[in-house]
């Protein structure tokens, strides 16, 4: 009979990701590739989740995380993306007054608007739409949720929701933290929580999934589109 996941699990997972950025890091480093190096440490980061997540289910004997798709999640897609849109429109006064410059608040945004290269940003896209969403889903809705199937659904959606945001004060601009968490953080958390809802409504990680790809699409796109206009538009 297969294992609870456990907190330790969870930390391990985390970990994971850690090692693995620094690996390819180092592997982009020796041999050059500074186009790709932030494209690298970040599917580095979710290789090693993955990896970690994968042992740990194997020795635990495979303890299900529902991690089920069917064809109709993608229609969550498109509320991702609808949550995207009406997020930055809701937090646009506040982004307005506290990050003037109309700059990324998250470090790894700027970085990868100033990719050049039609395969870097390609990587890029695919990264944030589909091994960002699947790895952190499992990660979060998946290890760290199963974790906290003892307390009541609320509670489990603020925890989650909690946690998910406090990760991702990695990524803000250390330049301008106060500001850059002041406007990013609560969205986090917002769609910490609509993620966590639809995970324990739906008993399946797919529905999270497509809506965690969708809220990413947007910045996605803005990836493929060329330098010049980008900079124009800017």
């Amino acid at each position: 009979m297969p294992r609870p996941w456990s907190l330790l699990d969870f930390f391990f997972v985390v970990l994971g990701g850690f090692v693995g950025a620094g690996m390819l890091v180092g592997i982009s480093s020796l041999v050059g590739e500074d186009e790709l190096f932030l494209v690298l440490a970040l599917v580095g980061q979710y290789i090693g989740h993955l990896a970690v997540l994968w042992l740990i289910s194997r020795r635990k004997g495979h303890p299900d995380l529902g991690f089920t798709i069917e064809g109709r999640d993608v229609l969550y897609l498109g509320f991702g993306l609808f949550l995207q849109l009406a997020l930055a429109i809701v937090f646009l006064p506040l982004s307005s007054l506290l990050l003037p410059d109309g700059d990324p608040a998250q470090q790894v945004s700027t970085a990868l608007s100033g990719l050049e290269t039609t395969a870097a940003r390609v990587a890029a896209m695919v990264t944030a739409v589909v091994l960002a969403p699947v790895t952190e889903e499992l990660t979060f809705r998946g290890v760290l949720l199963k974790t906290q199937s003892h307390r009541s659904p609320r509670m489990i959606m603020v925890i989650t929701a909690l946690v998910f945001t406090v990760f991702h004060l990695l990524g803000l601009d250390p330049s301008r933290m106060l500001s850059a968490a002041a406007v990013v953080l609560p969205q986090l958390f917002i769609i910490g929580l609509v993620l966590a809802w639809v995970t324990l409504r739906t008993k399946r990680l797919g529905p999270a999934i497509f809506i965690h790809s969708g809220f990413n699409l947007l910045a996605a796109i803005v990836l493929l589109l060329p330098p010049e206009l980008l900079e124009s538009i800017g």
